[in-house]
């Protein structure tokens, strides 16, 4: 019973992301450059000890929604699985070794990582995705400085979003 609340939470959450992402985040264009990319948050969650071709599966599908619903020919998925792929390195660099062991079968998130443990991991995480969607984006470095204002702005709205909506998921 617990295995199939798990589930239908982790679809209901894929779903409201989606949704989030392609009917508002995607008509925030702060400055110009920076729109927030929350749905790179089901990523990050995703529990510890997911199967490594599973989590890729997962991440690809969400990319593929979103660059459905945006008409981009598979940037996202291809950051998706990127970020998908070193997840768990990620994990297993900034995760100590306790807390790994102690909470493998939950999902990950700020009230069971603690604030710094769950800022670095989500923040290179993050990162990592503006930083491989933004450039496979330009797909040159003719503009560098527009392709790394992008990125930070990216970075930071996208960073703000996870924080509030792992806060208002801990509630429920």
């Amino acid at each position: 019973m617990r295995i199939m609340y798990s589930v239908i939470k982790q679809l209901l959450l894929f779903f409201v992301l989606v949704f989030l992402q392609v009917c508002l985040f995607d008509k925030i264009h702060l400055f110009g450059c920076a729109i927030p990319l929350l749905y790179i948050y089901f990523v990050i969650q995703l529990p510890w000890n997911m199967n490594r071709s599973f989590v890729l599966l997962l991440s690809a599908l969400i990319g593929l929604c979103i660059d459905t619903f945006n008409c981009t020919l598979g940037l996202n998925m291809f950051a998706c699985v990127i970020v998908g792929f070193l997840r768990f390195y990620l994990l297993q660099l900034f995760v100590p070794n306790s807390l790994f062991e102690n909470y493998c079968h939950s999902v990950v998130n700020f009230g069971e990582f603690g604030f710094f443990y769950y800022l670095y991991y989500s923040a290179s995480m993050t990162l990592l995705h503006q930083i491989v969607l933004c450039f496979a984006e330009s797909s040159s470095l003719s503009n560098p400085l527009s392709l790394i204002f992008r990125v930070v702005g990216s970075f930071v709205l996208t960073m703000l979003l996870i924080f509030a909506f792992d806060r208002i998921k801990c509630c429920y």
